[in-house]
């Protein structure tokens, strides 16, 4: 939606992929999400969370938020290269046949990358995949942890309240939505053809006011459910699996 001229809707667009290429074309970049989830988000909740252990308790909202945009900055010089050949996997059905890349995975793509356009083309778009990283990390992860210390506040509830977990995530996922979409679009354009800036803005904003925010529905679609699981799954192995001091009474 935000590469493609047409003004089409997610409805449409899902049709077109599953009648022109078959279902399994909605999993395009697969490998290359998965590699990325494996590195970058993961270094970017790690980041975060030994940047909070030298914050006082309670750490106030501006601390959270410096604190995740230094560590989605640092984690965003990994996870570009595999931001880049996710972007390209997954529009690369859209684009003219002799204009495709055709990866097979994300290993190929890494290596065709360097091999054909150089090392520096990995990062290409770099300034806006570190702004959007260490935005996507402040509205994330601060912002879950800002909204879990006042709902358990609010409503009385333990920080291990599964509950409490749950509407904490909604929460950071509505505020990650709106803040960073407009530097998602930018970032994709960015990827996929390499123009002027001004020139991706001007494309971006071929729909007018609605040109920073193409393609939101499917993006809140898929940012909430992987918001709640990400801190669900993280909350429950740091309730279950954590480890807890043992003072020395000697």
């Amino acid at each position: 939606m935000v590469v493609i001229k047409k003004d089409r809707g997610m409805a449409s667009n899902l049709q077109q992929a599953i009648r022109t290429h078959g279902f399994i074309s909605l999993y395009d970049g697969l490998s290359a999400q998965l590699l990325r989830q494996l590195t970058y988000t993961s270094m970017r909740f790690h980041l975060y969370e030994m940047g909070k252990e030298h914050l006082d308790d309670p750490a106030g909202l501006l601390d959270k938020v410096l604190v995740a945009a230094l560590a989605g900055c640092v984690a965003g010089v990994v996870g570009t290269p595999m931001e880049l050949i996710n972007t390209r996997m997954q529009v690369n059905r859209a684009l003219p046949k002799e204009t495709r890349w055709n990866y097979r995975n994300v290993f190929d793509g890494l290596y065709r990358v360097t091999r054909e356009e150089g090392f520096t083309k990995l990062y290409s778009g770099c300034f806006l995949s570190f702004m959007r990283s260490s935005l996507i990390t402040i509205s994330q992860n601060a912002a879950y942890d800002q909204a879990k210390q006042i709902y358990a506040e609010f409503f009385h509830m333990k920080h291990d309240n599964t509950l409490l977990h749950l509407i904490s995530s909604v929460t950071a996922a509505f505020v990650c939505g709106p803040i960073i979409k407009p530097i998602e679009n930018l970032r994709y354009l960015r990827m996929v053809d390499s123009r002027r800036l001004i020139n991706s803005i001007s494309y971006m904003m071929r729909f007018g006011s609605r040109g920073p925010f193409r393609g939101m529905v499917p993006y809140v679609l898929r940012m909430v459910p992987n918001t709640v699981i990400t801190f669900l799954s993280f909350e429950q192995l740091r309730v279950n699996f954590g480890y807890i001091e043992i003072e020395d009474d000697e």
